[in-house]
């Protein structure tokens, strides 16, 4: 893949704010949230739930995504557990009383797993799992039903109207992006100066054209042109051009001799 394809590819998964509703970003802050709060009784995984469905923007999605993250989440857990906690005698004894057998990074590690067990047995906590697909609903019914509201007020008129995309160089400056000047500041101030270089440059013309008038008043310069005509003598002329090395004598005695 070329490296500037990768770098938009990378953006656009990393930049979440361009995508209203997205069932792909929807899943990652739902296994994010759940990795992070699963902890929490009921609390941890109705507010992940919840996040997941507005994020979605409908109830079936919210419910999918929920699921799909859910899912996900305590694989890997199931996965890591056999590595971990099988140090302290899991799955033969709880998963909270292995974790206590353990010390050091790998009890820490423990501990962080037998969270998501059920507490006194070496079974996963599928409750939690089921939280998580409720309040992913629930966001996708509150998400849907905003949308509806929104329409429906507009249609009332109780807007001027579908509110106006903010302009791509305002949101430029919002991410602190490169715009080719640091502020709008430098902007105002570059224009600024372009405003006062037009008007000396207006202040010039005008100063043109009124010394115009000025070089008009002069009074013309009359030049008079004298046309001499002269009459040479063709046998002298002919003797001096020949003696000066004129090429033109022999033209001259030819047209002397043709003259009647």
């Amino acid at each position: 893949m070329d490296e500037g394809a990768l770098r938009q590819y990378i953006a656009k998964v990393i930049d979440v704010d361009n995508e209203v509703y997205s069932t792909r970003m929807a899943s990652v802050f739902c296994m994010v949230l759940s990795a992070l709060l699963w902890w929490i009784p009921l609390l941890g995984p109705a507010v992940a739930g919840y996040v997941c469905g507005r994020k979605a923007g409908s109830m079936v999605k919210g419910m999918f995504c929920a699921l799909v993250s859910g899912a996900v989440i305590l694989l890997a857990v199931k996965g890591m557990s056999a590595l971990v906690l099988g140090h302290g005698g899991y799955p033969d004894i709880p998963a909270d009383e292995a974790a206590a057998a353990l010390s050091g990074v790998v009890g820490k590690t423990a501990d962080y797993l037998q969270m998501f067990f059920t507490e006194g047995t070496a079974s996963l906590n599928f409750t939690s799992l089921g939280i998580l697909m409720v309040f992913g609903g629930v966001g996708g019914i509150l998400s849907r039903q905003a949308r509806k509201e929104t329409a429906f007020l507009i249609r009332l008129g109780a807007t001027e109207g579908s509110p106006r995309p903010t302009a791509r160089s305002a949101e430029l400056y919002r991410m602190d992006k490169d715009m080719g000047f640091k502020s709008f500041d430098d902007c105002i101030a570059t224009q600024r100066m372009t405003t006062n270089e037009n008007r000396d440059t207006g202040a010039d013309r005008s100063g043109r054209k009124e010394e115009m008038p000025k070089t008009q008043e002069r009074k013309p310069v009359v030049t008079t042109v004298q046309t001499v005509t002269s009459t040479v003598s063709g046998t002298a002329s002919a003797a001096k051009n020949k003696e000066e090395g004129n090429p033109f004598t022999d033209i001259l005695e030819r047209s002397d001799r043709k003259a009647p």
